[in-house]
């Protein structure tokens, strides 16, 4: 019999799907693996245990600390709970936790500092209003600007969120506009004004069903805007259903009747459809212009502020004339006025996201476009369809990355980065899924980190539906692109990253652990050495111990001095009591960390060896910094009698491990696997295998 090593020294490519199993000729084969779940791809080829996320807090009617110094109960934010990012300052990032009013209980918002909070709104209490429901938080938007952030929704007056005078002083409320824009709605009635100045002029509607509301805007039409045969006036007062009085703003040309889709009214209210109305789906700043996009009633429509003047969507600017002992008011477009523009297209192109880059990127439910404009003015505004994916109407907000802007499209199977492509002199948008089309299931919410740890790489977290991460280890200016997925006892449900660390509303099981609680958990990724999920951690020296929330009635494991302690069960108060003192101890739920690799294939005479029947020998490990491991559930030994006190903990191992193996098969596979707390890196792998007959050629 014929023995012979099958190397792999890299791992970068991560998950690969089951379509790839057959490309043995390909670099991705020796680069990926059949499974990588809770392990860490490097940039470097090496593969690492994830780190535990830390409990923050389970109790959204607490104020609470890290430590669980204040009593809490797990009843846990709202399932529908949203994690928004607020970065005031260097040092001064905040984790805002939306609650939606569900039962009796208002909609909430809870403001987070360095994991303490510590204020929380509620909607119609304090001067406070953000009408925000479980129907309407998957589609919230939203843009920050130093102090203040603007959340949007196409059935919702858009709100503006503050930041006052210290981190317990917040408010929101509607946002209030020097002007509205103004847009047309194909109208089925005209509209003809009895002067062209002055105050109190009567706007007649004539003809189809258009007719006037007499209520404050956003309600109505009384304070709105009608521009009409090149001007502006302001709507004041309702006389009939089809009269209302108007104060002019910037002169009119002429008398003449306008057409229905010759005449604006504002374009964000909550009118019915019928009248014209709704508000943004969208926001971003760029180029110094708030842009809105997508309303309601005009879905394919982009509406940019003013240069500079971030709250008037005038699109005039206004001029002031004296002739003759008269004044004329007018309005003149210039650069800096107001932009408004509808794509035009042979599809419905709901306009879903914006991210602002080298141009202004539109993802909509049909295509992915562009704005560009060096700057963008009314005059030079160019709208232009690069790619045709689409994005779905959910949270999947797209996050940028070095130079590419990441999104999931519609279908939520496929994670795409728009990017610029000198070849084509267009924007493409590349597939990161394609050699792993099974990592992503329904995936609906996306956040990135770039500074985690010492791993100098960038990963993308995607939710899957089954409350799985899809992890995308990415570097473009060096190729690393491989895919993982963590898993955890329960399910992830949101994600966001402030201060370059990662937080998630988890769901987690009851006391009997087979049923999800209600509500979410507030935790936040580690970059300590512990290996726990949901985990509580004390330096304090005792045997007794309490505080344990959101473990409540559940059988966890210990970690006790660096030592594994016999899993216990903490009392349904938070207790719990270890067999021996400690004076650092870590408790939460365990968690598997799996590598298996490909099928080893060889290359005898040209054909490879897929099929033949192979029998493992031998694996030889290249570890580092690690305490504990499997292959082919063969334990490593890390621990040697007489050398290490077994009351002491296990040093980090670094070095080469070899493990005898047995077992035929005709897809031999190897499964290296770290199931206890503890860290474990796998930087290569080599399998010594044989089999009968042939002249063998190592495919690597």
């Amino acid at each position: 019999m014929t023995i012979r090593k099958y190397s792999q020294t890299n791992f970068t490519q991560g998950q690969v799907g089951p379509n790839i199993f057959g490309r043995s000729d390909t670099p991705i084969y020796r680069a990926g693996l059949a499974e990588l779940s809770n392990f860490l791809i490097l940039p470097q080829g090496g593969v690492q245990k994830r780190r535990g996320f830390q409990f923050i807090t389970a109790d959204p009617d607490n104020s609470t600390t890290p430590d669980g110094s204040t009593s809490l109960t797990t009843a846990g934010f709202h399932s529908s709970s949203r994690l928004i990012p607020f970065k005031f300052s260097e040092g001064q990032e905040y984790v805002l936790i939306i609650e939606p009013a569900h039962d009796s209980d208002p909609a909430k918002i809870h403001v987070y500092y360095q994991d303490v909070r510590q204020v929380v709104l509620q909607n119609g209490v304090s001067g406070n209003v953000f009408p925000i429901t479980t129907s309407n938080i998957e589609e919230l938007r939203f843009t920050q600007s130093f102090d203040y952030m603007i959340i949007v929704h196409k059935d919702m007056r858009p709100l503006q969120l503050i930041r006052g005078s210290s981190n317990s002083d917040w408010s929101c409320g509607h946002l209030s506009f020097d002007h509205i824009p103004t847009a047309n709605f194909n109208f089925d009635a005209t509209l003809t004004p009895s002067a062209t100045t002055g105050t109190g002029i009567n706007m007649t509607l004539a003809g189809g069903t258009y007719r006037w509301v007499d209520a404050d805007w956003p309600d109505g039409h009384k304070n709105m805007h009608v521009v009409i045969n090149g001007g502006l006036a302001k709507l004041k007062t309702r006389t009939s259903a089809t009269v209302m009085t108007a104060d002019v703003i910037y002169d009119l040309v002429d008398t003449e009747t306008a057409q229905g889709h010759e005449w604006e009214i504002d374009a964000f209210s909550n009118l019915s459809s019928s009248l014209g109305g709704g508000f943004p789906r969208s926001v971003s700043f760029h180029q110094n212009r708030l842009i809105f996009g997508g309303t309601r009633d005009k879905p394919q429509t982009l509406f940019g502020s003013q240069s500079g003047d971030f709250f008037n969507f005038d699109a005039f600017t206004r001029t002031v004339t004296e002739s003759g002992g008269s004044t004329e008011v007018t309005g003149t477009v210039t650069d800096d006025a107001s932009i408004t523009f509808t794509i035009a297209s042979d599809s419905v192109n709901v306009i879903q996201h914006l991210v602002s880059q080298q141009s202004l990127f539109i993802f909509t439910s049909d295509g992915e476009f562009d704005m560009s404009g060096e700057p963008v003015t009314p005059s030079n505004v160019l709208v232009r369809k690069q790619t045709g994916y689409g994005i779905g109407s959910g949270v999947t907000t797209p996050k940028i990355v070095d130079n590419e802007v990441l999104f999931v499209a519609k279908g939520g199977k496929q994670l795409r980065a728009f990017v610029y492509n000198f070849n084509t002199d267009a924007y493409s948008a590349k597939n990161y899924s394609l050699v792993h089309h099974d990592i992503l299931s329904g995936a609906d919410r996306i956040a990135v980190l770039t500074n985690y740890a010492n791993t100098n790489t960038n990963y993308v977290f995607c939710t899957n539906t089954d409350g799985s991460l899809g992890v995308l280890g990415v570097n473009t200016e060096f190729s690393v692109v491989g895919w993982m997925k963590f898993t955890t006892d329960g399910n992830f449900k949101d994600l966001t990253v402030i201060d370059d660390r990662l937080y998630a509303l988890v769901q987690r099981y009851d006391n009997d652990g087979s049923t999800l609680n209600t509500g979410v958990f507030l935790e936040k990724w580690s970059e300590d050495d512990i290996f726990l999920d949901s985990y509580h951690t004390t330096s304090a020296t005792s045997s007794t111990f309490t505080g344990a929330q959101g473990l409540e009635g559940r059988t966890v494991k210990v970690v006790a001095d660096g030592l594994l302690h016999p899993d216990l069960t903490v009392t349904n108060a938070g207790n719990f009591t270890l067999t021996r003192t400690s004076s650092s101890t870590q408790i939460g739920h365990n968690y598997e960390s799996t590598a298996k690799t490909l099928p080893i294939v060889f290359n005898i005479q040209g054909q490879n060896t897929l099929g033949e029947k192979v029998r493992k020998v031998l694996v030889e490990l290249q570890l580092q910094d690690t305490k504990s491991c499997k292959v082919d559930d063969i334990v490593v030994p890390f621990k040697n009698f007489g050398s290490t006190l077994l009351n002491q903990s296990i040093s980090p191992f670094t070095g080469q491990k070899r493990v005898r193996l047995t077992g035929y098969s005709t897809t031999p596979q190897t499964i290296f696997k770290s199931d206890e707390p503890l860290p474990c890196t796998l930087l290569s792998m080599s399998n010594e295998v044989k089999f009968a007959g042939g002249k063998l050629q190592d495919t690597g």
